[in-house]
């Protein structure tokens, strides 16, 4: 079976269940958001591991403390607990680097660990708040608009880089990425969010001026991008390919949702 076979049987598998959990309710909402940052948070320790193999017990003690740390910090954004979660995770982490990890290595180790939980579960986690109370398409509205705008923005550039691109982007981290792909995918990120945030629900899902929806969906488009950038490098830096395999033909989390963990938070930001 080809590779983009496995992708179309699983997006056309795939897309009815999350659309559900989207539609039905707070509790489905959040379970799958902490479902994925889970996976995530683990993906990102794995890659880590992958560089420092001779910290093995250490690594296998981090690849099941990072999806618990990353769950955690999501919860904490949602009830105002940031900082003692923050300070328990950051000695959990410690304590870890202390007692399992080459003093060589240790610094290196310790923050590029607990960077995955920090960045998925403290950071991403606040795109939570672009959920709404209650069942129903209106109360995702928001999140619909800023995830579909970062899809927007990741095809266009790719179509803009293929047509126009000449100058590379960032050619030692990800060498097809074009400065003409980035412009090309910034601009029609910026018409697909005015246009979505407009009309696509039948009223306004953000109610801001047109100036304020441009500034908006370019910000969101730049730092989906860098997001994107990020996620290459740490896959560079310790020689995977793909971050994981839990979506057949797609990759992992961090392979789908690279450009959402940093863009998404900055919209809830804002926007609040």
């Amino acid at each position: 079976m080809s590779n983009l076979t496995k992708r179309l049987i699983f997006a056309f598998t795939a897309m009815p269940v999350v659309a559900f959990l989207m539609w039905f309710g707070d509790y489905t909402r959040w379970a799958f958001m902490l479902f994925l940052g889970a996976v995530a948070a683990y993906e990102w320790a794995r890659m880590v591991n992958a560089v420092y193999e001779g910290e093995l017990t250490a690594g296998r003690s981090v690849k099941i403390l990072s999806p618990l740390c990353a769950v955690a910090l999501t919860f904490s954004n949602q009830f105002f607990v940031s900082l003692p979660v923050v300070t328990g995770v950051l000695l959990l982490y410690i304590v870890l680097a202390f007692a399992k990890v080459d003093v060589k290595n240790l610094f290196a180790w310790l923050v590029l660990q607990v960077s995955a939980p920090l960045y998925i579960g403290l950071w991403g986690g606040l795109s939570l708040n672009l959920f709404e109370q209650g069942q129903g398409w209106v109360q995702c509205s928001q999140f619909l608009v800023v995830m579909t705008t970062l899809w927007a923005c990741d095809s266009a550039a790719y179509f803009a880089g293929r047509a126009f691109g000449k100058h590379k982007f960032s050619p030692q981290i990800s060498p097809k990425k074009t400065w003409e792909g980035a412009v090309g995918g910034t601009l029609f990120a910026m018409f697909w969010f005015w246009i979505w945030t407009r009309t696509g629900f039948g009223y306004p899902v953000f109610d801001i001026s047109l100036s304020h929806a441009l500034f908006l969906s370019f910000v969101l488009a730049v730092a989906g991008q860098l997001g994107d950038l990020l996620m290459s490098a740490l896959k560079r830096w310790s020689g995977i390919k793909d971050s994981g395999s839990i979506f057949p033909g797609h990759g992992g989390v961090l392979d789908r949702a690279d450009s959402f963990y940093l863009a998404a938070p900055i919209a809830v930001i804002l926007l609040r």
